[in-house]
Order: structure tokens, then C-alpha cells, then sequence
């Protein structure tokens, strides 16, 4: 990730938060704006949205972006009609043409490859995407009639006990579970795996956030992450889809096991609060 910090001046004095980041950062306003909607900008220390935020003489501002990366695709495992790959964060699976999905048909010639589920779009991982539409739809069952085992890692904030393995909440009226294993804590966070019995949206995020646990970086459900001065510097919730199980479709054939290690950026985070 890419940091930049610096002080407004006397002239910047009593300036929209938007103009002097253009400014400073040399981009467009536009540009300065996505960064401030992404939750990546701090105002002497607090995080600030707000384009038109008024700055005062000595703010420090600091930003805080990740370096944008445009390597191949990693496709993990190839069974039949299906492929499982690691998607990387900052990238929604599908839906846009931008989107994972229409990153595949090109990369792999092939306008035909669909999403059979999706990952949040801060979150990196296992997902599986079919050859066409006729695979897609073999594979949907699979996944409602949860033989298809979900495995992800996330970094939680605060100490998470061990009495907590499972965690049963309702998700906009329908019920879920989650399975909880703690690998490694400390007074500040947690390094967990979890099991997702039932695939509601958000559903690790919104369970670890009623636990009083928020997955770090999370934007949307873990509030303003105040604590150890590391959490405002974490560019995207710690959540990654490590591992997928998948029922061999041929009569006395083992189960498919297909696992994607832990990106760089969770790695390093990692490393910073000393979990392992």
C-alpha cells in the first residue's frame, strides 16, 4: 500500500478537504472523491469522508491507498467445466466490466464463463465460475443444499474467546450459521477460520459485528476502528476465502480440496499485530 502525508499550509487554510487532495495528490477531483468514498482518508488522525470538510491550518491529512496490481489471474484448480480461482481484492466477481468474471472470458478466450457464487468485493479468495451456463446450473443445487464447504480466514478486532464456536443469528429473516475456530489472539485482535453452514450476504461480517468482534477493515459494520494506531491503516477488510470443498460429481471419488494461501496485504497485517 501507498501512504502519503502532509500539512495544510497557510494558503490551503479554510479549504474543502476534495481541492486540497487534488491538489496535493496531483489528480482530479473525481479521482480525489473515490478515495474519500472508499473510507482512505484521515484529518489529524480521525477518518474523514466528507468532500467538502473544511480544513484548518496544520490538519495533517494522511491518505492511504493500495498499489494497484494487473497480474494474470490465478486459476487454482480446473475440474471439468469448472474452474476455481483466487480473486484478488478491490474487484467485484461479477456484474460490471471491470468484474472477475469478464476478466476470465477475455484472459481465457471464452465469452461463456459465469460466476456460480460470489465474494464480496474487498474480500480475496476461493470463488468458482462455470464454463457456461449448463455447468452454472448442475453447480447451484450443490450450493443451497450446503455440500459445497465454505472455509475462510479473517482477522477479527479484540480478543475473541474460545467459548465462542458458534455463532446462530437470523440475516434479514433467514437463519445462519457460523462456525468459529480461533488460530491465534491477542489484546487487540484475532486470527480466526470459519465454517459458513448457510451463505447469506455479509454474513461472517454481520455475525462477527453483533459479537462485538468486526472483521478488520470492514467499512461498512465495523465503525469507526479506533484502538491499536495499525487498524486505520488496514486498506480493506481482513477477510479471505481460504479454502473450498467440493463433493467429487463421480460415484466413490474423494472430495475436491481447493485451497488459496493468504494474500500479501493480510499477510502483512498479520505480521504487524504478531498473529500467526
Amino acid at each position: 500500500m501507498s501512504r502519503a502525508t502532509f500539512q495544510v499550509t497557510p494558503h490551503e487554510d479554510g479549504l474543502p478537504l476534495v481541492d486540497v487532495l487534488a491538489d496535493r495528490l496531483r489528480c482530479s477531483k473525481k479521482q480525489a472523491r473515490v478515495l474519500l468514498d472508499a473510507r482512505q482518508v484521515f484529518v489529524n488522525g480521525q477518518r474523514v469522508w466528507m468532500a467538502k470538510h473544511t480544513l484548518k491550518l496544520k490538519d495533517v491529512i494522511e491518505t492511504v491507498r493500495p498499489e494497484a496490481k494487473t497480474h494474470k489471474i490465478e486459476i487454482l484448480k480446473k475440474a471439468g467445466d469448472l474452474l476455481i480461482v483466487n480473486k484478488p481484492s478491490g474487484m467485484v466477481t461479477n456484474g460490471g466490466v471491470r468484474s472477475l468474471e469478464v476478466r476470465l472470458q477475455h484472459e481465457l478466450n471464452n465469452p461463456q464463463i459465469c460466476a456460480v457464487h460470489r465474494l464480496d468485493r474487498d474480500t480475496s479468495g476461493c470463488v468458482m465460475f462455470a464454463a457456461n451456463a449448463a455447468a452454472k446450473e448442475k453447480m447451484i443445487p450443490l450450493f443451497k443444499e450446503e455440500k459445497i464447504v465454505k472455509i475462510y480466514r479473517a482477522i477479527a478486532i479484540g480478543r475473541v474467546s474460545d467459548s465462542l464456536k458458534t455463532i446462530t443469528r437470523d440475516i434479514d429473516g433467514e437463519s445462519a450459521t457460523t462456525l468459529v475456530s480461533v488460530l491465534d489472539r491477542n489484546r487487540d485482535a484475532s486470527y480466526l477460520e470459519l465454517r459458513i453452514h448457510t451463505g447469506r450476504t455479509h454474513q461472517i461480517r454481520k455475525h462477527l459485528a453483533a459479537m462485538r468482534h468486526p472483521v478488520l477493515g470492514d467499512k461498512e459494520y465495523a465503525g469507526e476502528q479506533r484502538g491499536n494506531p495499525i487498524f486505520r491503516g488496514v486498506p480493506r477488510q481482513m477477510l479471505h476465502a481460504c479454502r473450498l470443498i467440493l463433493p467429487n460429481q463421480q460415484e466413490g471419488g474423494s472430495a475436491l480440496r481447493i485451497s488459496a494461501p493468504v494474500p500479501e496485504d493480510f499477510q502483512a497485517i498479520l505480521n504487524t499485530l504478531k498473529l500467526k
